[in-house]
């Protein structure tokens, strides 16, 4: 059999565009990863009561969940991993303030689960939480961003994230701390 040149430019040229268009890794969350996004359902309020008897309110805005396991595509910019994630944004209130926060999960390609998460502007970037049940975030392993460092007048110094529950538990600098009321 004979392969001209044609054939073989014709092979070559569409082996380069499928392989151009195929995801080197792909990644998925399992339930049990998912549950770290569960604890919180949309559109339900969420009421936190203090220790001093004072209510906040947490509302779900926003879902989503990017778990495909399809390794092709056909845009630009996308990069060689298709690297599966899930979160949420929601809003809060406490003393006449308003805010929005978020928790995102995405599974990375060594199989850890990293999670970010966001509450009253105290952030935890990318934890490991692939063996754990809840996250305390506090000063030493969270941040304030610079921008925020001023302007938020009563930061959280503490809070808590349970896998199944979500935010159950936070502290704010003067000492008033909030609890999932269930």
């Amino acid at each position: 059999m004979n392969i001209t040149y044609k054939q073989l430019f014709l092979i070559s040229f569409l082996s380069f565009l499928i392989s151009s268009c195929m995801y080197s890794n792909v990644t998925h969350l399992s339930d049990d990863d998912l549950e770290w996004i569960e604890g919180h359902k949309y559109g339900k309020s969420i009421l936190f009561v203090s220790d001093s008897g004072n209510t906040d309110t947490l509302v779900l805005s926003y879902k989503y969940i990017n778990n495909s396991g399809d390794r092709f595509y056909f845009s630009e910019g996308r990069g060689p991993d298709n690297i599966a994630n899930a979160g949420y944004y929601f809003y809060m209130s406490h003393d006449g303030e308003s805010f929005k926060g978020w928790i995102s999960i995405k599974k990375i390609v060594s199989n850890s689960l990293l999670a970010t998460i966001n509450v009253w502007w105290r952030y935890v970037d990318e934890f490991d939480v692939s063996f754990h049940d809840s996250v305390l975030v506090n000063e030493t392993n969270s941040a304030y961003p610079p921008v925020w460092t001023n302007k938020v007048h009563n930061k959280v110094t503490e809070y808590k994230w349970d896998k199944k529950r979500g935010l159950v538990y936070y502290r704010f600098e003067d000492g008033e701390e909030f609890y999932r009321k269930d």
